[in-house]
């Protein structure tokens, strides 16, 4: 009967781990894309800067 619950235990802390990797995938993803669309504004623009188109994508891709 502890063996059941151990293997649980261990199942559930996998998958708590899991959506954390997962969520810091996305955040990553996210961030890759704030990244090119910034650098492909600046380039189109090269008078804007590059921090606050960043920061400009970075707020739109959190949004979706």
């Amino acid at each position: 009967m502890t063996d059941d619950y151990e293997v649980k235990s261990e199942t559930k802390y996998k998958i708590e781990n899991k959506s954390d990797a997962e969520r810091d995938v996305e955040d990553a993803g996210d961030k890759l894309k704030a990244g090119a669309k910034a650098v492909a504004n600046k380039i189109k623009n090269p008078d804007r800067d590059l921090g606050t188109e960043y920061d400009k994508e970075k707020i739109k891709e959190e949004l979706d």
